[in-house]
């Protein structure tokens, strides 16, 4: 019940689009998981569900780099900064892994940038309904990303 308090706190836009960008991982999962669907491959899905997750990772890293344009301590800007180019470069090591430690990599990287948003968000800037929201998809995208991944070894 909590969470679901927590979650009215954010505004309408930002939890609509957070939830509707978790429909690949989705689609990914259950495409993957019966073996392809029409003209997408169980392949194509599964490496598309990779892409995609270093996509949105990128964008998270770039989300904290905006954050760090409004912190006027310049030592604390600039290890923002440098924090936030580490998520892009883990998709791009997870797009050139086999499927299985991609997933895992990803998986383990979006638990550590949601660690991160929630732990340091507010103290950046960004509104208390941020970390709520990142609370929410976090788990919902690593919980996506590990299933898909034990689907591949099964």
């Amino acid at each position: 019940m909590r969470v679901l308090n927590a979650l009215q706190t954010v505004p309408r836009a930002p939890l609509w689009l957070g939830l509707t960008g978790a429909i690949p991982f989705v689609a990914g999962v259950i495409i993957f998981g019966l073996g392809g669907l029409w003209v997408v491959s169980a392949d194509l899905a599964l490496r598309s569900t990779v892409v995609y997750g270093a996509v949105i990772l990128s964008f998270l890293g770039g989300v904290r780099w905006g954050m760090g344009l409004l912190l006027s301590n310049p030592e604390v800007r600039d290890a923002r900064f440098t924090l936030s180019v580490i998520p892009s470069l883990i998709g791009w090591v997870a797009v050139l892994l086999p499927a299985f430690p991609a997933l895992v990599l990803l998986a383990v990287a979006f638990a550590a940038q949601g660690a991160w948003d929630v732990g340091d968000a507010e103290d950046d800037g960004a509104p208390a309904w941020f970390g709520h929201l990142r609370t929410m998809l976090t788990a919902l995208v690593c919980s996506l990303l590990s299933v898909m991944a034990v689907l591949t070894i099964v």
